[in-house]
């Protein structure tokens, strides 16, 4: 009896692990509704957050805007701007978990913007809003970049822009990419073209500068209108731990400049 009891509990633990490691989420969550659980699948948010959201909405009642959430000591700026692509104040929650042993993208909330909008894109939000634009994109995605390093983790950044690169490209977004191709350096060149020959294999086209000059551009435009530039490369330090600063600029007068500029580079 005491071996089958240990047998259903080594079970038990395995079964929790397994369908728990690798996990994604999708759809959004009502904070005025939502279960410690539930907000426990929001990233950042574990045990102590989930009840520390619980305590301060019984004591008001309930969320009036999103902003509030940043009354909750345990939540700070950077919290709150992880989970707030994912939160909504009113409707039905439809955010769940999804597990198929490999990483799965999350569906980011739309990027709204107005026309002349400037949006600062520090550090890490850098790579979420960039994801956002990607999966939301209608007709193409234009970029230069000076590295495009990806490995085979399932949390890297740049593997999982990737991804979303083909995601894109196979709902019919035109795409292209102008990476460095250096004099000097071989192993931005090899990194490079790894990127480049995953990225071709799936219809994305992709061409590299002349190796006579070096083309230190870091510059993203989607759909002739949502213009992304500054200092980040898509590196997984650059997307995750470095500091780093881009800006958002919704403009498409700037976007035809920009594109005409990637043109030029040869």
């Amino acid at each position: 009896m005491k071996a089958k009891t240990s047998f259903l509990l080594l079970f038990c633990c395995l079964l929790f692990f397994f369908t728990n490691q690798a996990a994604g989420i999708s759809g959004l969550l009502n904070i005025n509704t939502a279960t410690e659980k539930d907000l426990q699948e929001l990233p950042y948010i574990g045990d102590k957050k989930s009840k520390a959201i619980i305590r301060y909405r019984s004591r008001h009642e309930s969320f009036v805007r999103l902003e509030d959430l940043l009354e909750v000591t345990e939540i700070g700026p950077k919290s709150f701007e992880a989970i707030r692509p994912y939160l909504i104040l009113t409707g039905v929650t439809s955010i769940q978990s999804e597990q198929n042993g490999k990483n799965i993208s999350r569906l980011r909330k739309k990027i709204i913007t107005q026309p002349g909008q400037i949006r600062i894109l520090p550090d890490r939000e850098y790579y979420d809003t960039l994801t956002s634009l990607i999966q939301h994109a209608r007709h193409r995605i234009d970029l230069a970049m000076f590295v495009f390093k990806t490995t085979k983790s399932p949390k890297n950044r740049p593997a999982l822009l990737a991804k979303e690169l083909i995601r894109a490209r196979k709902k019919g977004v035109m795409i292209n990419v102008v990476l460095e191709k250096s004099g000097y350096a071989d192993n931005i060149n090899k990194e490079n073209l790894k990127v480049a020959k995953r990225l071709r294999k799936k219809g994305i086209k992709v061409r590299f500068d002349d190796p006579k000059t070096t083309s230190h551009a870091k510059m993203v435009v989607v759909d002739s209108r949502y213009c992304l530039v500054g200092s980040h490369n898509f590196t997984h330090s650059a997307l995750t731990y470095n500091n780093e600063f881009s800006l958002l600029i919704d403009s498409t007068v700037l976007a035809e400049e920009m594109l005409q500029y990637m043109d030029t580079i040869q």
